[in-house]
């Protein structure tokens, strides 16, 4: 199996899980949930769903069990629509990548107003 196969494959479920998701009832009642990227294993046995949450740690553990409890739907669904012979078994993890963004900008904001401070003491020295 070439790697083109393997992305285009990748961007395909992606898309449809992503469809499917705007189906499940209560998906975003508690926090926002996003699908922020794919893996899939060289043999296409597994796909790692990548997803964050906009939301407190709470909406973070209801979103990791309505996933995990919607696995084997989804992956049904994918069987239906797509009309694969294989479609991987899915597994969700949790994406920390927007967080860890988010972060270092609260540090470099923090950065720039401690330098902003610091310029408005110095002023001029004659």
């Amino acid at each position: 199996m070439g790697s083109k196969r393997n992305d285009r494959l990748r961007e395909l479920f992606l898309q449809e899980i992503s469809e499917a998701l705007r189906k499940v009832n209560g998906i975003n009642a508690h926090g926002i949930l996003t699908l922020t990227g794919t893996s899939l294993t060289s043999d296409s046995k597994v796909l790692y769903v990548y997803y964050s949450v906009l939301g407190t740690d709470e909406d973070r553990r209801r979103k990791a069990l309505l996933l995990t409890a919607n696995a084997w739907d989804l992956r049904s669904l994918l069987f239906k629509r797509l009309r694969l012979k294989n479609v991987p078994e899915l597994v969700f993890k949790y994406d920390e990548t927007p967080e860890k963004a988010s972060h270092i900008e609260d540090i470099f904001s923090k950065i720039r107003a401690e330098n902003d401070k610091a310029d408005e003491n110095s002023g001029p020295r004659d």
